[in-house]
């Protein structure tokens, strides 16, 4: 009889629980999308999955532009509504947005990243495995060693060359980390600086162009500012060398090849996460989580650089 009772309580517990939980979602939430340029195909993703949870969501919007002290003046003007806590959580894209997000914050609001290569790194959460803080989300930091340990069975790499933002977190991070690889591998690296508002992408594009740099790959890894000129580099140096990227944007605009989670995925986990923080999970103790990764493959580039797509390989047109 007693375990009947307290298998009775159990079933009871668990179905108060989720009418709870369930009416918790059914009010409206108010969510702050701090956003690095508008609206990425990860945001749109995000709050697709969230709309299709059945969560009701009233959005309000802090664009950076692209341009760190355009987001900090930004996120300044809402400050007084952080600290009042008006918003039931905060969605930031990207290292740099949610760096000045949660200083910002003060842990006062739950905040659920995407799109963050290094979250430990970047000093954002003490572990992936528990944040320590409030504030989760996801990662694209699919490793180093396991994005070129795909694109080498392509074709090998002898000689590559590593264009990193020094003004982006994530960017110093990967140009380090490639740097390792390509010691640990025996592979040849430059590595030059890129940064927005200068001329040093044309110029070092020139110097692949003229084979002032000769190199037969060149890669990208997740900066928002290096996917924002992918076209660009695809362009000018395309059919000269292999382009290997950090995320999927870069395929989509022509490079041969990358390694990682899809827009999509990372958008829908980044709601996944959301909707647990709604819920009343604790973010601090919110695993990090990283979406399974992809190999995406252009196809058309492959064509030009003589490659077979593997059978599993995602093809972009």
């Amino acid at each position: 009889m007693f375990a009947k009772i307290v298998k009775s309580a159990l079933i009871s517990g668990s179905i108060i629980a989720a009418l709870s939980a369930s009416s918790a979602l059914a009010q409206e939430k108010n969510v702050l999308m701090v956003l690095w340029k508008s609206w990425m195909p990860a945001d749109k993703a995000f709050a697709q999955k969230l709309k299709d949870a059945g969560v009701k969501v009233n959005y309000s919007e802090v664009n950076a532009d692209q341009d760190r002290s355009k987001l900090a003046t930004a996120i300044r003007e809402v400050e007084g509504d952080i600290a009042a806590k008006k918003f039931d959580m905060i969605y930031s894209y990207g290292t740099v947005s949610t760096q000045v997000t949660k200083a910002t914050v003060k842990n006062n609001t739950p905040v659920v990243f995407n799109i963050v290569f290094d979250p430990v790194g970047a000093n954002l959460v003490a572990s992936k495995e528990a944040p320590g803080a409030n504030i989760t989300g996801v990662t694209n930091g699919v490793p180093i060693k396991m994005q070129f340990d795909v694109f080498t069975k392509l074709k090998p790499i002898k000689d590559l060359l590593v264009l990193f933002n020094s003004r982006e977190p994530n960017s110093n991070i990967i140009e380090r980390d490639v740097r390792e690889w390509a010691q640990a591998a025996g592979v040849n690296v430059i590595s030059r600086r890129v940064t927005p508002d200068t001329t040093s992408l044309k110029d070092v594009l020139e110097e692949v162009k003229s084979g002032k740099i000769a190199v037969d790959s060149l890669y990208a890894g997740a900066d928002n500012y290096l996917a924002s000129v992918a076209k660009e580099v695809q362009a000018a140096v395309g059919d000269k060398v292999r382009l290997y990227g950090g995320t999927q944007t870069y395929t989509l605009a022509g490079w041969l090849a990358a390694y990682v989670p899809s827009n999509d995925a990372m958008g829908q986990a980044a709601a996944e996460q959301a909707i647990k923080v709604l819920n009343g999970a604790d973010p601090a103790k919110l695993p990090v989580v990283l979406p399974k990764p992809q190999l995406f493959i252009s196809d058309a580039a492959a064509k030009k650089h003589g490659i077979t797509p593997p059978s599993e390989a995602a093809l972009e047109s």
